[in-house]
């Protein structure tokens, strides 16, 4: 399986999920529990999955 890291705390996941934070700027891929934190942002928004295992 593939991984890949969290923009938010650096480890290393199989399953990230595509986020954006901040209006008009990158998308990032984050953990469960960093989304789970950044879910309260004004500017929130989900993007997609990133599963390792698919690629």
């Amino acid at each position: 399986m593939k991984t890949k890291t969290c923009a938010i705390c650096g480890l290393d996941f199989g399953v990230l999920y595509r986020i954006q934070i901040k209006k008009g700027k990158a998308w990032l891929f984050a953990c469960k529990t960093c989304v789970e934190k950044k879910q309260t942002e004004t500017h929130y928004k989900y993007g997609g999955t990133w599963k390792g295992k698919r690629h």
